[in-house]
């Protein structure tokens, strides 16, 4: 490689892999805040037992692998966590 741009006929480096961690802190956020808004009692404590926790193990765990790895996917953890974060308080409230 002669410059900054590969030559004619020099492979191409194949695109950064997405975190699964990520991937899965983010389906499992959505799947809470779906439980927390529209199932009742049960999603409610399915929600905030299960999935509210889980969505915030795997935002911390891909955060951390993201920063030591050259993978894709730091927006979806922090959205992963951001998504957690409206049933903190509801939990809270209902342990109070």
């Amino acid at each position: 490689m002669s410059g900054p741009y590969p030559s004619p006929g020099e492979p191409v480096h194949p695109p950064t892999a997405w975190n699964g961690a990520a991937i899965a802190a983010l389906v499992l956020s959505l799947l809470s805040l779906l439980l927390l808004l529209g199932l009742g009692i049960l999603g409610l404590l399915v929600s905030l037992l299960v999935f509210t926790p889980l969505a915030l193990v795997f935002s911390i765990i891909a955060g951390v692998q993201l920063a030591r790895r050259s993978q894709r996917g730091m927006g979806l953890a922090v959205m992963g966590f951001l998504l957690t974060l409206p049933g903190w308080p509801i939990t809270a409230f209902l342990l109070w």
